[in-house]
Protein backbone atom coordinates (compact mmCIF):
# COMPACT_ATOMS: atom_id res chain seq x y z
CA UNK A 1 0.00 0.00 0.00
CA UNK A 2 1.35 3.41 -0.93
CA UNK A 3 1.64 6.38 1.38
CA UNK A 4 0.92 8.92 -1.38
CA UNK A 5 0.28 12.54 -0.47
CA UNK A 6 -0.87 15.27 -2.86
CA UNK A 7 1.61 18.14 -2.70
CA UNK A 8 -0.15 20.36 -5.21
CA UNK A 9 -2.71 20.58 -7.97
CA UNK A 10 -3.56 23.16 -10.61
CA UNK A 11 -6.28 23.18 -13.26
CA UNK A 12 -5.08 26.35 -14.96
CA UNK A 13 -1.60 25.64 -16.34
CA UNK A 14 -0.96 27.12 -19.77
CA UNK A 15 0.49 24.74 -22.34
CA UNK A 16 1.87 26.14 -25.58
CA UNK A 17 2.55 24.61 -28.98
CA UNK A 18 3.78 27.34 -31.28
CA UNK A 19 0.98 29.93 -31.26
CA UNK A 20 -1.55 27.41 -29.93
CA UNK A 21 -2.55 27.66 -26.27
CA UNK A 22 -4.35 25.10 -24.10
CA UNK A 23 -5.23 24.76 -20.44
CA UNK A 24 -3.81 21.77 -18.61
CA UNK A 25 -4.27 20.18 -15.21
CA UNK A 26 -1.16 19.36 -13.21
CA UNK A 27 -0.87 17.29 -10.03
CA UNK A 28 2.26 16.48 -8.07
CA UNK A 29 2.43 13.90 -5.28
CA UNK A 30 4.93 12.30 -2.94
CA UNK A 31 5.02 8.65 -1.92
CA UNK A 32 6.96 8.49 1.35
CA UNK A 33 7.05 4.71 1.39
CA UNK A 34 8.50 4.48 -2.12
CA UNK A 35 10.61 7.63 -1.66
CA UNK A 36 9.41 8.96 -5.00
CA UNK A 37 7.44 11.78 -6.53
CA UNK A 38 4.88 11.67 -9.32
CA UNK A 39 3.76 14.43 -11.68
CA UNK A 40 0.66 14.09 -13.85
CA UNK A 41 -0.28 16.50 -16.65
CA UNK A 42 -3.65 16.27 -18.39
CA UNK A 43 -4.60 18.28 -21.45
CA UNK A 44 -5.33 18.08 -25.17
CA UNK A 45 -2.62 15.40 -25.47
CA UNK A 46 -4.36 13.15 -22.94
CA UNK A 47 -2.59 12.31 -19.69
CA UNK A 48 1.14 12.11 -19.13
CA UNK A 49 2.48 10.79 -15.84
CA UNK A 50 5.97 10.10 -14.56
CA UNK A 51 7.66 9.30 -11.27
CA UNK A 52 11.15 10.17 -10.15
CA UNK A 53 13.48 10.46 -7.20
CA UNK A 54 12.54 14.16 -6.88
CA UNK A 55 9.86 16.52 -8.18
CA UNK A 56 12.06 17.98 -10.89
CA UNK A 57 13.02 14.56 -12.28
CA UNK A 58 9.36 13.54 -12.52
CA UNK A 59 8.38 16.88 -14.07
CA UNK A 60 11.23 16.74 -16.61
CA UNK A 61 10.06 13.30 -17.76
CA UNK A 62 6.50 14.61 -18.22
CA UNK A 63 7.85 17.67 -20.04
CA UNK A 64 9.85 15.47 -22.43
CA UNK A 65 6.74 13.42 -23.23
CA UNK A 66 4.80 16.62 -23.96
CA UNK A 67 7.69 17.99 -26.04
CA UNK A 68 7.36 14.91 -28.27
CA UNK A 69 3.86 16.24 -29.10
CA UNK A 70 5.20 19.80 -29.49
CA UNK A 71 3.84 21.10 -26.15
CA UNK A 72 5.66 23.16 -23.53
CA UNK A 73 4.28 23.92 -20.06
CA UNK A 74 4.40 27.62 -19.17
CA UNK A 75 5.87 27.04 -15.72
CA UNK A 76 8.95 28.39 -13.96
CA UNK A 77 10.32 24.83 -14.12
CA UNK A 78 10.63 25.26 -17.91
CA UNK A 79 12.49 28.58 -17.88
CA UNK A 80 16.11 28.45 -19.05
CA UNK A 81 17.19 30.64 -16.12
CA UNK A 82 15.63 28.46 -13.39
CA UNK A 83 17.30 25.48 -11.73
CA UNK A 84 17.37 23.57 -8.47
CA UNK A 85 20.54 22.82 -6.56
CA UNK A 86 21.24 19.25 -5.52
CA UNK A 87 20.17 20.09 -1.97
CA UNK A 88 16.86 21.55 -3.12
CA UNK A 89 16.21 18.51 -5.30
CA UNK A 90 16.99 16.02 -2.53
CA UNK A 91 14.76 17.90 -0.08
CA UNK A 92 11.73 17.26 -2.29
CA UNK A 93 11.01 20.95 -2.43
CA UNK A 94 9.49 22.88 -5.29
CA UNK A 95 11.59 26.02 -4.89
CA UNK A 96 14.32 26.84 -7.41
CA UNK A 97 16.87 29.54 -8.09
CA UNK A 98 16.58 32.18 -10.78
CA UNK A 99 20.09 32.16 -12.24
CA UNK A 100 22.10 35.14 -13.47
CA UNK A 101 25.37 34.68 -15.34
CA UNK A 102 28.40 35.12 -13.13
CA UNK A 103 26.35 35.02 -9.91
CA UNK A 104 25.68 32.05 -7.61
CA UNK A 105 22.05 31.21 -6.87
CA UNK A 106 20.60 33.40 -4.13
CA UNK A 107 17.87 32.74 -1.59
CA UNK A 108 16.27 36.09 -2.38
CA UNK A 109 16.01 35.09 -6.06
CA UNK A 110 13.88 31.96 -5.85
CA UNK A 111 10.63 30.91 -7.50
CA UNK A 112 8.28 27.94 -7.26
CA UNK A 113 8.69 25.36 -10.04
CA UNK A 114 4.93 25.06 -10.52
CA UNK A 115 4.11 28.78 -10.71
CA UNK A 116 3.26 30.40 -14.05
CA UNK A 117 5.93 31.65 -16.42
CA UNK A 118 5.29 33.70 -19.54
CA UNK A 119 4.85 31.34 -22.52
CA UNK A 120 7.59 33.25 -24.34
CA UNK A 121 10.03 32.48 -21.49
CA UNK A 122 9.87 28.66 -21.54
CA UNK A 123 11.98 26.18 -23.43
CA UNK A 124 12.67 22.46 -23.84
CA UNK A 125 14.35 20.32 -21.19
CA UNK A 126 17.52 20.00 -23.31
CA UNK A 127 17.72 23.75 -23.97
CA UNK A 128 17.23 24.40 -20.26
CA UNK A 129 20.01 21.97 -19.36
CA UNK A 130 22.34 23.68 -21.84
CA UNK A 131 21.49 27.08 -20.31
CA UNK A 132 22.36 25.65 -16.90
CA UNK A 133 25.72 24.40 -18.20
CA UNK A 134 26.43 27.89 -19.60
CA UNK A 135 25.56 29.42 -16.23
CA UNK A 136 27.91 27.02 -14.44
CA UNK A 137 30.74 27.99 -16.80
CA UNK A 138 30.06 31.68 -16.05
CA UNK A 139 30.85 31.30 -12.34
Amino acid sequence: MSDERVLGHRDDVTAVRGEERAVAGLTWTADARAESYTVTAAGLWGTSEASGRDLLAALETVRRELEDEGWLLALNAARPDVAQSGMLRSSGGSRAYVLRDGTPGRLDAMVDLFDDAPPSAVTTVDAQKEAHRRWLRSL
